[in-house]
């Protein structure tokens, strides 16, 4: 007859050490809260939130623990530190991934977590494989910058009048630069360096006049939107110049990303400086989330560029945006028509997103006198196209250069 093996000491421990950390999480203390969270299926994503969560365990106690699969749970943390966590967690996986669990009315999740069938475990992501960087620049080299760029235009709209191309907007296809780049995009560090090298490629090809009307179009000149990183704007000169024509405005805007933008500390008298060369500074990425954990009225910048979602309308966002001049903000990524809605209430009439290239290729077919022979998506496409051979098969070139029919461009 056989005996039934006793526990290995280890894991006895490992237990006991568990139930332990979840006995101390239920202690009847106000002021904290646990941080539930659904990482997903993205490994890079998931090393990210488990990087912060750590920390946040390091630093203000706790305990990491995973549930199940895709089920994380921070067991204790100050609730104003959890709040925080809970914020910026929600911008990297969406806000409905994260969970913020006041203690101690969390107290019964917790014992039923507790008790489940399934014991949970201390949670340990292990660290990524390591991938090689060999062959990545050889890679970039063959990229021809049409591939991985497209043309977007952000247009004026009111109530009363039709859209008017307002700026253009030489765009990183992320999607298709990870296609590209395969495995090589797993890596955080290489995907950064892709990103600076090409947008380097792109600042200079728009320096030579035919490559420049190659990305742009040859249509009628519009101030150009550029994501670039701080590194590549223009350096501060060493002698104050005289004062640019201001009235004349930039003709192109470097657009920072909204981390980028707060890591440069010189930011504003840069932006001053640049005034002189006909450059301007635009910052992208201002997230409901973003807007309510910073002061973007003190951000330095000519435009601030909003990312459209519901969750603008919150009371905490809408305080903050009234702060905000109307004059200088972009709508990006509208996708309905509840985004322009939304816009118009709060008085912004600059918008961008892929509903807004919908709205600008009907306009433009509605205008020409070939669109019996095209189909809506090659007009679309060809719109956003950064290359003349991406841009064959239209009947009425000059009208897809300008973007809209003469009148509204």
């Amino acid at each position: 007859m056989s005996r039934k093996r006793p526990a290995a000491p280890q894991l006895q421990l490992s237990q006991a050490s568990l139930q332990d950390a979840m006995l101390r999480a239920l202690r009847d203390e106000t002021g904290r809260a646990a941080v539930r969270v659904s990482p997903g299926r993205r490994p890079e994503a998931e090393r990210l939130v488990f990087a912060l969560l750590r920390e946040a365990v390091d630093v203000k106690g706790g305990s990491l623990i995973e549930i199940g699969p895709d089920d994380w749970l921070l067991t204790e943390l100050p609730s104003f530190e959890a709040s925080r966590l809970q914020a910026l967690l929600g911008q990297i996986l969406g806000e409905a991934a994260v969970q913020l669990l006041p203690l101690p009315a969390s107290k019964p999740l917790l014992i039923g977590v507790l008790n489940a069938a399934r014991l949970p475990q201390f949670l340990e992501v292990p660290p990524a494989e390591p991938i090689s960087p060999h062959g990545l620049d050889a890679r970039l080299d063959r990229l021809n910058l049409p591939q991985v760029y497209r043309r977007q235009s952000i247009v004026g709209i009111t109530d009363t009048r039709l859209p008017k191309l307002v700026f253009q907007r030489l765009a990183l296809d992320q999607a298709a630069l990870r296609q590209q780049l395969g495995s090589l995009a797993r890596d955080r560090a290489l995907l950064s360096h892709a990103q600076s090298s090409l947008q380097k490629r792109v600042l200079e090809a728009l320096g030579d006049e035919g490559t420049r009307k190659s990305l742009t179009g040859d249509g009628p000149i519009a101030p150009l939107l550029l994501d670039l990183p701080p590194e590549l704007l223009p350096p501060m000169p060493e002698e104050a110049e005289e004062e640019a024509d201001l009235a004349a405005g930039p003709g192109l805007y470097a657009t920072l990303s909204l981390q980028a933008a707060i890591s440069v500390a010189d930011l504003a008298p840069r932006r001053k400086a640049l005034r002189q060369g006909a450059w301007g500074i635009a910052i992208s990425g201002l997230s409901a989330s973003a807007i309510a954990l910073i002061e973007p009225d003190a951000l330095p910048a000519d435009w601030l560029i909003l990312d459209w979602s519901p969750a603008l309308d919150d009371p905490q966002v809408l305080k903050a945006l009234r702060r905000l001049d109307e004059a200088r903000l972009i709508l990006d990524g509208c996708d309905g028509e509840a985004a322009l809605s939304w816009g118009l209430s709060q008085g912004i009439h600059l918008y961008g997103g892929p509903w807004i290239e919908d709205i600008i290729t009907a306009g433009r077919m509605d205008y020409c006198s070939e669109a019996a022979r095209c189909l809506r998506s090659e007009c679309r496409a060809r719109g956003l196209a950064t290359s003349p051979s991406e841009r064959i098969g239209c009947h009425n070139p000059l009208l897809l250069e300008g973007v809209l029919p003469e009148g509204q461009a």
